[in-house]
């Protein structure tokens, strides 16, 4: 098995969160989202298990941020 990464797998590297600083990042904004799960509390504590975020508003998140990064509650609404 050889250790040397493909194209691809570089690129995904680059364009993905590498650590907790930032997925605490709003992927649309680059503010705090205020994610509960990241900072260590239960999930249904957080402030998007209590809204509704729009289909247009979710797909504005860069594909390769889609499950790793979560939005801020102003993006959410469309503030920003």
């Amino acid at each position: 098995m050889t250790t040397e990464k493909t194209n691809a797998q570089r690129e995904d590297a680059e364009e993905m969160p590498s650590d907790r600083a930032d997925r605490d990042r709003c992927p649309l904004c680059g503010g705090p989202n205020g994610c509960a799960i990241e900072a260590g509390k239960p999930a249904e504590s957080c402030w998007c298990m209590l809204t509704t975020i729009g289909e247009d508003v979710l797909a504005s998140v860069p594909p390769p941020l889609r499950g790793r990064a979560c939005i801020c509650p102003d993006c959410a609404a469309g503030r920003k």
